[in-house]
């Protein structure tokens, strides 16, 4: 069988060589790009079976960070190979390679020898593992996860395994069976507790069950990893940010050097500090990792695109009179990033950005006009942050169910955010946003009904996080918070989030509840009392345990401009 294999590598030479060895194993029908956008161009009208990216693709975006882009547009099928291929062995890039999971990575100088060994192991695994991976291509992981069980109980090749449990863990993680893939991965280290792949793993199982004190446990325990450092404080960041926390949050990030802040990490940060009432701090941050890129014209793009994003959250926040200085730098940079866009996402994004700043400077109709052009047709591909921005447009022009509608897709797409400090700051996002639309109480409502739905399939993980978000955009209503509580408790679940069973439960006996609600109330105390030991035990993170006064337990290093990062 011949697999369809892309290259993407910027170097017209390696690329040359790279093709001809690949060739010579007769196992590949190859195309071959030089960056990032020629292959989402291709990837428009093809599939390919394996990727194989070079870390450093030239001064625009590097491999890990096309891949990432890639997955949240959903142009690459979940049984797509990732193959990484680089010459830097940076722990920091080595690190950041081995966060998106890919199925092999090999380090240059390669030679024939190794990268046909690499290559005909995944072709191996691949072959072992085809049927799961159509089942995932079709949708239907329960399937694949099926099929791969029983893999595990007939004979497996040895050094296949590894590669097998990695798969079934992921997929144990994506269809929400997160005790099963946090086991997994608890195994997996078990046997060596280097494995980096599984250490994020059970990381992201314990954030994804609410676990947070474990989750920040874990990461404190990996900022020591050279390889996963810069990663661990950007999570543990998030963390804080998302209990508001945004003086902890501004502590973790300066751990990581202002050069190696990827965009998301470098709006969280700019985020933290508008949280602090530090305006210039925010735009100066911005501005100098604007200026760093200036030769990389993707990176370029994107921090001037969130440059102006923060000119308009500046100026949401201020009277009609006051907006002219705000809105003029975000007219100008949105123009400067969008005078050489052909990507459809990116042109989108700039007709959306420009709409809302009509929309901010009471030209409703401009507005409106704009949000009826040709990029504004489809939303399938938008990212999270586009949609919320979207959704304000429309329900300032009097689109009210397209806002709804907006919201709808952001609040699904910010759900499968690869991205913590994304999902986390879209999040956010997303409950102001519904909140100053006046449709807080209707989307809370939305959320406890999807809850229920979930509770009533015992899908009790999933229901946790929809009568959380429900409670939290609607803390006065009790019912909200009720719900959640009978979900732990049904679950077995001691904490979640930021509440523990012991406090919501105290909580809920403080409220007014209906009749009903009492007696479920008295119930649940009661199962509590039963099994008090397991209840009185939980943890949730405290934010007063970060203790910022003191100096990093890692030097904050500096850039060369000087400035502490």
């Amino acid at each position: 069988m011949s697999y369809r294999l892309a290259i993407v590598e910027d170097n017209a030479s390696a690329r040359a060589t790279l093709r001809s060895h690949l060739l010579s194993l007769g196992l590949f029908d190859i195309s071959s790009f030089s960056n990032g956008n020629e292959l989402k161009s291709a990837l428009r009208k093809q599939n390919f079976e394996i990727l194989l990216l070079d870390f450093h693709l030239g001064e625009g975006r590097n491999g890990v960070e096309w891949l990432q882009l890639l997955r949240n547009e959903q142009f690459i099928k979940p049984s797509t190979g990732i193959i990484f291929i680089t010459c830097d062995r940076l722990p920091q890039t080595i690190g950041q390679i081995i966060d998106c999971q890919p199925d092999l990575l090999l380090i240059k100088p390669y030679n024939m020898h190794s990268l046909s060994r690499g290559l005909k192991h995944y072709v191996a695994y691949r072959g072992f593992v085809r049927d799961a991976l159509y089942a995932l291509d079709k949708d239907d992981t329960e399937q694949a996860l099926s099929l791969l069980q029983r893999q595990l109980e007939s004979t497996v090749p040895p050094r296949l395994r590894n590669d097998i449990l990695k798969l079934k863990a992921q997929l144990l993680f994506d269809i929400g069976n997160i005790p099963r893939a946090r086991a997994l991965y608890d195994t997996i280290l078990l046997e060596s507790d280097k494995v980096l792949w599984a250490q994020w793993g059970k990381v992201k199982c314990h954030y994804v069950e609410g676990n947070w004190f474990a989750c920040k446990d874990a990461l404190s325990e990996m900022v020591s990893s050279q390889l996963a450092r810069d990663k661990a404080f950007e999570w543990l960041a998030g963390l804080c940010f998302e209990q508001e926390a945004y003086s902890q949050a501004e502590f973790y990030l300066d751990h990581i050097k202002t050069s190696a802040l990827s965009v998301p990490a470098t709006r969280l940060k700019s985020l933290t500090y508008q949280k602090q009432h530090r305006i210039i701090e925010g735009i100066e941050l911005l501005q100098k990792k604007r200026d760093a890129n200036q030769s990389a014209r993707d990176k370029f793009h994107e921090f001037t695109f969130e440059l102006a994003e923060f000119y308009l959250s500046i100026a949401e926040q201020q009277p009609l009179t006051n907006r002219i200085e705000s809105l003029s730098q975000a007219r100008k940079l949105i123009g400067i990033a969008g005078r050489t866009l052909s990507d459809p996402q990116s042109v989108q994004k700039r007709d959306v950005l420009m709409a809302y700043t009509a929309l901010l400077n009471n030209q409703s109709d401009k507005a409106a006009e704009l949000m009826q052009g040709d990029s504004t047709l489809q939303f399938q591909r938008t990212d999270a942050g586009t949609l919320v921005t979207a959704a304000k447009v429309y329900g300032g022009v009097g689109q009210p169910q397209k806002a709804r509608e907006m919201l709808a897709l952001a609040h699904a797409r910010n759900q499968t955010n690869l991205d913590l400090s994304d999902q986390i700051t879209h999040q956010q996002s997303l409950t102001l946003t519904e909140q100053k639309m006046g449709l807080a109480a209707e989307q809370a409502f939305e959320l406890n009904d999807t809850g229920t739905r979930l509770f009533v399939q015992q899908q009790y993980l999933q229901a946790m996080y929809y009568f959380y978000q429900a409670y939290r955009l609607l803390p006065g209503t009790a019912a909200f918070g009720l719900n959640l509580l009978q979900c732990m408790v049904q679950a077995n679940h001691p904490a979640y989030r930021t509440f523990t069973v012991v406090a919501l439960l105290e909580n809920m006996s403080e409220a007014a509840l209906s009749g009903n609600n009492q007696q479920r109330l008295a119930q649940l105390r009661q199962k509590v009392a039963e099994n008090k030991h397991l209840y009185a035990s939980a943890k949730v993170l405290d934010i007063a345990d970060t203790d910022t006064s003191t100096e990093p337990a890692h030097p904050v290093k500096t850039d060369s401009a000087g400035s502490a990062s």
